[in-house]
């Protein structure tokens, strides 16, 4: 992941950090400020701490996501959850108030002044699985909390956006149940797993570039056609194997009404085609309609060593089981990420721009984070 650090950003903090220290210096009285007498002109003592007050609480909350303030800058969190009025944040106040924000101040630009040197390479094996698995659970327990009840209700039908809305609820799932693999143990169960996940982001890719001609159509018959094909399979391998079927069995509902069933598959996807997936094409070709050639690269055999039968070399030591995580994780959070805010634009939903801009900056800084917080423990 690249990191997001400006140079214009360090020196704003820098330059709010001394600004706090010159207003702790300001006359106060009984630990109140007061005026300050100047050229026989009263200047309130409290706007000037609003002001940068203001300034200073909002530059953290435009450097960090809340997935690390709240945690980790709970000053800052209650002054700017308790002090806010009318998107302005007035903390006129005590010296001690000043002293809050200005410690926050300093450990953000210290984690800051800190991601400028970092070098990734250095990692070891674990540190490297856990950098990419921190933000992955952080960005799934923050959407479980704040998205998935803001999406409850939207579907409409069998429409565009309930085709969405299906993919992304799917993808959510998997992504809450990866992040419960999290011993190293589990990388086959992990890279074999998110080969589904890639299936699901290419139909949400397909679905939104509407590149396949009926897609909305072929997306809601296929569950249909599959099942219908599949047990006149089944049916033939019950009959090899004397088997009766019972009156009840969904084998025997999938074969009803037969013929629309036919027609409509000959309608959508051509006379001798048995479709595979509802476009009929496969997963590469899926990923090249939209432009996912390198993220079918990165998954797609890597994936099938682990969920095809046959010989593999299985990871022998930890080291080789945690590169193999930190592919997987890094890998489901990079998908994630982008689901989300494909989903987000899609939805229309209140909240789509906030969310966006917390799930980028969790996937940008919570790995760099943990880490500066594991390996500078003094900070």
């Amino acid at each position: 992941m690249e990191k997001s650090i400006k140079i214009a950003e360090i020196d704003e903090l820098k330059r709010l950090i001394f600004e706090g220290f010159r207003l702790k210096g300001l006359p106060e009285f009984n630990g109140i400020f007061g005026t300050l007498q100047s050229s026989g002109l009263a200047v309130p003592i409290t706007s000037q701490i609003d002001n940068w007050g203001d300034k200073a609480i909002k530059l953290i909350y435009l450097l960090l996501p809340k997935a690390i303030i709240n945690p980790y800058f709970v000053e800052t969190a209650n002054i700017y959850d308790s002090k806010i009025d009318k998107g302005r944040i007035i903390i006129s106040g005590s010296k001690d108030v000043i002293n809050k924000i200005v410690n926050d101040l300093e450990k953000c630009l210290a984690f800051l002044k800190w991601c400028e040197r970092f070098d990734e390479t250095k990692l070891n094996a674990k540190q490297k699985a856990e950098f990419s698995y921190g933000p992955l659970c952080t960005i799934v327990e923050y959407t479980h909390k704040v998205l998935i009840p803001a999406l409850m209700g939207l579907e409409d039908g069998k429409t565009k956006n309930t085709a969405m809305l299906h993919l992304y609820g799917r993808i959510f799932l998997l992504a809450k149940s990866i992040v419960k693999l999290n011993d190293f143990k589990d990388c086959q169960l992990l890279t074999a797993s998110f080969r589904t996940l890639l299936e699901l982001y290419i139909d949400m890719r397909l679905i939104i570039s509407s590149s396949i001609d009926n897609s909305i159509e072929k997306f809601f018959s296929f569950d249909e056609i599959y099942k219908f094909n599949s047990a006149k399979h089944l049916l033939e391998i019950d009959k090899e194997l004397n088997l009766a079927i019972k009156e009840s069995s969904a084998l025997k509902n999938s074969l009803e009404n037969h013929e629309q069933k036919i027609l409509l598959q000959k309608k959508l996807w051509g006379d001798k085609a048995k479709p595979i997936h509802w476009t009929n094409l496969t997963l590469e070709s899926r990923s090249r309609k939209v432009g996912e050639l390198e993220t079918f690269r990165n998954i797609y055999y890597y994936g099938n060593m682990y969920i095809h039968s046959g010989y593999i070399k299985f990871p022998e030591t930890e080291d080789e089981a945690c590169l193999i995580c930190t592919h997987v994780y890094g890998s489901v959070l990079e998908i994630f990420k982008n689901a989300t805010e494909l989903i987000c634009n899609e939805a229309c939903i209140v909240q789509r721009e906030e969310i966006i801009q917390e799930t980028n900056m969790i996937y940008l800084l919570v790995g760099y984070f943990n880490l500066w917080k594991y390996l500078e423990p003094d900070s």
